[in-house]
């Protein structure tokens, strides 16, 4: 039954009880009296009640505010937090491998340019010694076709020059050679010329290469990829940061949130629970069932007639043992005693 009903059902303070005749007697002017504080009191409990119940249904509304705030903040901090610790946490191993390698690619290149710079040098140095290599071939060829050295070009080859009359011999076994020995000395110096020619004009050509390739433009590079990065892990890292402060406000107020409505739920009941019992308070004392309320036998004697009137007999005997059935209610219900313990005297 509702409040609002009950109070309905409490009986107004002049005529009391429709199915009860109030007397005219110093016992139903005391009743009377207990009843209307009893009812007073019971119209400041539904009060109570009701502003319980209004506190509780704002509490309500306050505690899902800020239920739903600290799941969306607690939502979004995991994201930030998972961000960090995936993106950012990679972007930093990552920032960090990189710039080791690019040190070590460093390392790399300068070393290949001091060792491409010392083999042009080299080079360089074997060119000029090819020239003078060059230029022995070039005097050796002009002193073949000298008529000074005729003589000694007949006795090494047995040949004699085109504007000398005189016939060819045949040379000495140890000289058969001499003639294409001399004249691989006269050509091959100019073949290999050229050809130190092209290895060191390809050398410079290396080293200008290596040169235009330089990485360690990629040192300004990789630095400034690594503060962007730090700048945005950094922005991640303050943000979560922010975030888990504004996760454990709002998980206090959410806390603090959850004792209150609790607290006002417990205020409410308890206040439900007096209100129950002033109403059947004042219900009992309008209409009280006094149904234990009976002429009691304890004067008959033997034959069950009565030694006394009737009116002397006392009434109040079947009250007492429904008074102890319900301590012995109570003892099942509050001292573990079992329904199936004997009766035991109350005391």
């Amino acid at each position: 039954m509702s409040i609002q009903k009950r109070n309905g059902d409490c009986p107004p303070p002049d005529n009391g009880c429709d199915d009860c005749k109030d007397k005219d007697n110093a016992t139903q002017k005391s009743i009377t009296a207990e009843r209307m504080a009893i009812c007073t009191i019971l119209y400041e409990t539904e009060g109570n009640v009701a502003q319980q119940q209004t506190k509780f249904d704002g509490e309500n509304v306050v505690f899902k505010e800020k239920k739903c705030m600290f799941l969306h903040t607690e939502e979004n901090y995991r994201r930030f937090r998972n961000l960090e610790i995936c993106a950012g946490t990679e972007l930093l191993q990552t920032n960090s491998s990189i710039k080791t390698n690019v040190a070590s690619l460093n390392k790399l290149n300068t070393d290949l340019n001091k060792l491409l710079t010392d083999i042009t040098k080299q080079i360089k140095d074997a060119k000029s010694k090819f020239a003078d290599l060059k230029s022995a071939s070039c005097k050796l060829d002009d002193s073949i076709t000298d008529k000074c050295n005729a003589a000694q070009w007949k006795a090494l080859t047995g040949k004699v020059l085109e504007n000398c009359n005189e016939d060819p011999k045949q040379p000495i076994d140890p000289c058969k050679n001499t003639e294409s020995e001399i004249n691989n000395l006269v050509c091959l110096p100019k073949g290999l010329g050229k050809d130190i020619d092209y290895i060191f004009q390809s050398s410079a050509d290396v080293t200008g290469i290596q040169l235009f390739s330089n990485i360690d433009t990629l040192d300004p590079l990789q630095k400034n990829l690594s503060d962007k990065s730090n700048a945005f892990e950094k922005l991640i890292s303050d943000t979560m940061k922010t975030r888990k402060g504004d996760l454990d406000k709002l998980q206090a107020d959410l806390v603090d949130a959850v004792k209150t409505i609790t607290q006002t739920a417990m205020d409410r009941n308890s206040m439900r629970s007096d209100f129950e019992g002033y109403y059947d308070t004042t219900k009992f004392l309008c209409c009280p069932p006094c149904d234990c309320v009976t002429i009691s036998t304890a004067n008959t004697d033997s034959t069950g007639k009565d030694n006394c009137k009737e009116e002397c007999n006392p009434r109040l005997q079947n009250c007492g043992t429904k008074i102890c059935d319900i301590c012995k209610d109570v003892q099942v219900t509050f001292c573990c005693d079992s329904p199936d313990t004997p009766d035991k005297k109350c005391d």
